[in-house]
């Protein structure tokens, strides 16, 4: 079902499912690691926060250690990261976000483990100033598993999301719609799923379908 063991996880917006999409990852495969390196939202002692469901996902001990290990950049204010550092007189620095994923994917291929990298928000969605986390998926060099959801809008966005990726010479692997997101609860009951495919000429699944052929 999936051709590497090494992952970008991406979003053609917030609130789609990546967290629940990587959560589930882990819990069904073995040898496995996750990371979220930059959260916005995060607020200390929340138990329903992006990064504590994923250290629960990898059976890990919730404690200051080891949220560090999987979100070095937590912001408390939910908005886009450099609105969240900025507010809070902090900054991002890509490059030392960059390292630290390049050394969670050295890490990875030396345990011969698999490896999520979660991005925050949308792919479009600013790192900092300068740059988004297409650019960090761009640099990376790893494969992405992209996350949409079933809502009107959803075909351009997602659409939109791969050509982004595509023009920087990221390799989508997969197009995974979760039908169960915030997002796709108005109503909207149309499956985007083959009109995506067809039309991207990516393999476009739901993400129940996923999980179904992973076990």
């Amino acid at each position: 079902m999936l051709r590497e063991k090494i992952y970008f996880i991406a979003a053609v917006g917030t609130d789609i499912g990546k967290t629940f999409f990587v959560e589930n990852l882990c819990r069904n495969l073995q040898e496995v690691t996750a990371i979220k390196p930059i959260a916005s939202g995060f607020v200390d002692g929340d138990r329903n926060s992006d990064t504590v469901k994923i250290l629960s996902s990898l059976g890990l001990q919730n404690n200051a250690k080891n949220i560090a290990k999987i979100s070095p950049w937590r912001f408390e204010e939910a908005a886009s990261p450099h609105f969240a550092a900025q507010n809070c007189k902090a900054e991002i620095n890509f490059l030392e976000v960059k390292k630290f994923c390049q050394e969670a994917i050295l890490q990875a291929q030396q345990q011969q483990k698999y490896l999520f990298i979660e991005a925050a928000g949308g792919i479009m969605t600013p790192i900092n100033y300068d740059k988004t986390f297409l650019d960090l998926a761009a640099e990376l060099q790893i494969p992405v598993l992209l996350v949409t959801a079933n809502y009107l809008g959803a075909i351009s966005h997602t659409l939109t999301a791969v050509k982004a990726l595509q023009s920087s010479g990221v390799v989508i692997e997969k197009i995974i719609v979760n039908q169960d997101a915030p997002s796709s609860a108005n109503l909207w009951s149309q499956d985007i799923s083959e009109t995506v495919e067809n039309l991207s000429k990516i393999p476009t699944i739901s993400l129940a379908k996923f999980f179904e052929k992973l076990a």
